[in-house]
């Protein structure tokens, strides 16, 4: 008998790549999400119609709202309070952002339950802080309902950004706001009425097993990177510098304040150089003693990633709270050692493929640059070693992972 799996997010994350495990393995029966470019269907088919400017410029953007391989008639889209915050984050409205997400999310696990409840299928994964509406409704039918939880438990993240206050107060990064009680006790419930729960790394799942979620349904399972896509470079960098790339939101919970104080005691060091590929919320006078080390780079499609791995030497991402950084595939696969710390919940191995430093701990930062910066030939062999690390992490072997969950669970409901 086939399974059949609805996938839903109303964002992104890399629930493409879940979809596209359950197409593959044709268990899929649609993925749902707000949006999903699709230049043969409405309301994309227009484009050929807007002004060649605006039309790139509309083309980038939606780029990064697709995969090729996913089967656009698999493919359900209920797009209309995504583009409301797409354009509040972009205007940086970060309230008309929030409520958005907000009543979008509610929105659309509504519609993601009646189209489950109507289309009888087995199983639906959902994302987290976005699916407990589903949940409710498609279990009274005896749907199984699997959460994928992309981020250690709020109330942990809570504890820490209350610490990272009183370190640093609210004007280096005033953008993370605490998760409020209301919310917490939605993630509470979420949690519960998941019959699994899909873990990134191991670090997600001490989380939640802290805050006393039941151990016995969380699974852990790894995520990947494309190693055809992203390939190391053809010739190393010259042997008098360390260009030194961070990719993600520059802000308190990714380390920005312990990266940004490392360089400063690094600034002497020649040759040095850091790019940020992403959105940063920290005041631009913040980096103003580092400006000349650094170079920003707002936003970068997934086709231009592979290029700026390549560009670079080291991957440097000091979180405070994480899931597992697809960041951290995508370099190792590129031959990119990494200094990152225990809670990014990745797959480096310290002293192997990269440096794992503790949490705050800008000596520990500062050395472990120091040493790539100084012993090139340690850090080729790294970057070598990180290479081959990546390459037992595919983006199959996470596929086969959710693939036999949902047999698991669904047989469990079988029996």
């Amino acid at each position: 008998m086939i399974r059949r799996i609805a996938v839903f997010h109303p964002g992104m994350q890399h629930s493409h790549q879940t979809a596209l495990a359950f197409q593959r393995a044709g268990r899929l029966a649609w993925y749902a999400t707000g949006l999903f470019y699709a230049p043969s269907r409405w309301p994309y088919t227009v484009l050929p119609f807007v002004p060649s400017g605006l039309r790139r410029r509309l083309e980038r953007e939606l780029r990064r709202r697709h995969h090729p391989e996913l089967d656009p008639e698999l493919v359900r889209t209920f797009g209309c309070w995504e583009w409301i915050e797409r354009i509040g984050m972009r205007l940086g409205q970060r309230r008309l952002e929030h409520y958005a997400n907000e009543w979008g999310n509610a929105s659309f696990a509504r519609r993601v339950a009646r189209w489950a409840l109507r289309d009888g299928v087995d199983c639906v994964w959902g994302f987290d802080t976005a699916s407990l509406t589903t949940f409710r409704e498609v279990k009274k039918r005896g749907i199984r309902c699997v959460l994928e939880q992309t981020i250690g438990h709020p109330r942990i993240w809570n504890r820490i950004l209350t610490e990272e206050r009183e370190r640093l107060g609210n004007e280096f990064d005033p953008y993370p706001r605490p998760y409020p009680e209301r919310d917490l006790a939605r993630v509470d419930a979420e949690i519960e009425s998941a019959d699994g729960i899909v873990c990134g790394s191991e670090f997600v799942k001490k989380t939640l097993v802290a805050e006393g979620v039941y151990e016995g349904k969380l699974h852990v399972i790894p995520y990947g990177a494309d190693a055809n896509a992203f390939v190391p470079a053809s010739s190393p960098g010259a042997p008098n510098q360390l260009r030194l790339l961070f990719v993600g939101h520059f802000g308190i919970r990714k380390g920005a304040w312990y990266l940004t104080e490392a360089l400063n005691r690094l600034r002497c060091l020649p040759g040095l150089s850091l790019t940020l590929v992403g959105t940063q919320t920290v005041p631009t006078k913040a980096l103003a003693s580092i400006a000349d080390k650094v170079r920003l780079v707002p936003r970068a499609l997934r086709e231009e990633m592979a290029g700026i791995y390549q560009g670079a030497d080291v991957l440097v991402l000091p979180s405070l709270f994480e899931g597992s950084s697809i960041a951290i595939y995508e370099a190792l696969a590129s031959g990119l050692p990494v200094v990152t710390t225990p809670n990014a919940g990745s797959i480096v191995r310290d002293g192997m493929e990269g440096y794992i430093v503790p949490v705050r701990d800008v000596d520990s930062l500062v050395s472990s640059i120091e040493f790539l910066h100084r012993e090139r030939d340690a850090r080729l062999a790294m970057g070598r070693r990180a290479r081959q690390r990546a390459l037992e992490f595919p983006w199959s072997r996470y596929a086969d992972g959710v693939v036999q969950l949902s047999e698991q669970l669904i047989g469990k409901r079988v029996a």
